[in-house]
């Protein structure tokens, strides 16, 4: 069991001057101690993936501390304007830092080929707000996840093993890294060949959505469908932000796709599918993890992210959400977000 928040603050300083010792029985959420580990800002990688950590970082340590809990967060120099900053320095590297967690929970975000290492460090020394070890390596992979959700009935964009014959005409493929975050290293070809751990998915023309749901001892719980703000130039495709929440009234066509899809993968906590809407809502791509799409969330949800976070792991998560209005951002906006 982790150590209370007085032990916490005598012996490594992550959470300041407060003394109040935090129940230890981690049913009750009240006052918890929570570390949230975001890896590109913490590493300090630079460009936009730093950009887009801090941004989703920022957004969760408001959230937890508006709830009422204390967040400490790892940094390679830049202060947010909430929580504890756990300098990351001296050669030290991100998993070491993991294994030094005292809090009593902590929610990972990092590269999905990477998540299901430091996964096991989380869950070894605390609570881990999000999904397994072997949930997250499942979805990381979009081999096999693909595979996974194509036997349970759900639509995907079907793998292609080999090119198609030339008397079916000019057809589109997708390639893309096997293991791989977002619309990064993802061309779009005729040509159905892929590299070393690279897969080849059939090409559909649709509306490009993403569904944020949490999962937790309750069950599904739906959050927003968004719509992803794609650049389509030569053959690649670049995310370029989101907007929040999209409303369509093939909704339910969608939600039903993706809680089926959360129960073939076993995801647990904030999780996000990419689909592209066509005749059918195809998904393309699972993340195992909080996405960008968290950063309009937080603004046109009544609830507290972070307490759906917490919720979804000790129970108590409510029939619905509450939302108002719209968010719309760009990736150029997000260095002032955080």
């Amino acid at each position: 069991m982790p150590i209370s928040l007085l032990s916490i603050a005598l012996s490594f300083g992550l959470f300041g001057h407060k003394t109040s010792i935090a129940c230890s029985s981690l049913a009750v959420r009240e006052f918890m101690d929570i570390f949230v580990a975001e890896y590109a800002s913490a590493l300090g990688l630079g460009g936009t993936h730093e950009l887009e950590g801090r941004a989703m970082l920022s957004c969760l340590v408001e959230s937890f501390a508006s709830s009422g809990h204390e967040v400490a967060y790892p940094t390679s120099g830049p202060r947010l304007k909430e929580g504890k900053p756990i300098m990351l320095g001296g050669g030290r590297d991100f998993g070491s830092l993991l294994q030094s967690i005292e809090a009593e929970a902590c929610l990972l975000i990092a590269p999905d080929g990477l998540q299901p290492h430091f996964l096991e460090i989380i869950e070894g020394r605390t609570a881990n707000l999000g999904s397994s070890p072997a949930a997250a390596s499942l979805a990381a992979d979009k081999l096999l996840s693909t595979r996974a959700l194509a036997r349970a009935g759900v639509p995907v964009a079907e793998i292609v093993e080999r090119p198609d014959p030339v008397d079916k005409g000019c057809l589109q493929y997708v390639v893309k890294p096997r293991t791989g975050s977002g619309s990064e290293g993802v061309r779009i070809t005729s040509f159905a060949q892929a590299g070393p751990e690279e897969i080849v998915t059939r090409y559909h023309e649709g509306l490009h959505l993403s569904a944020s749901f949490i999962v937790g001892k309750e069950g599904f719980l739906p959050l927003t469908l968004n719509r992803q703000l794609i650049d389509f130039a030569d053959g690649k495709m670049r995310y370029q932000g989101s907007q929040v929440p999209y409303r369509t009234p093939r909704a339910a066509e969608i939600w039903e796709a993706a809680e089926k899809a959360a129960n073939v993968l076993g995801l647990r906590g904030y999780a996000g599918i990419d689909f592209v809407l066509g005749e059918r809502p195809w998904a393309v791509d699972v993340n195992a993890r909080p996405t960008t799409s968290i950063i309009g969330i937080a603004r046109v949800m009544k609830e507290q992210i972070g307490d759906l976070i917490v919720r979804a792991r000790f129970g108590g998560l409510p029939e619905r959400v509450h939302l108002e209005g719209e968010s719309i951002f760009r990736k150029e906006d997000l260095a002032l977000m955080a």
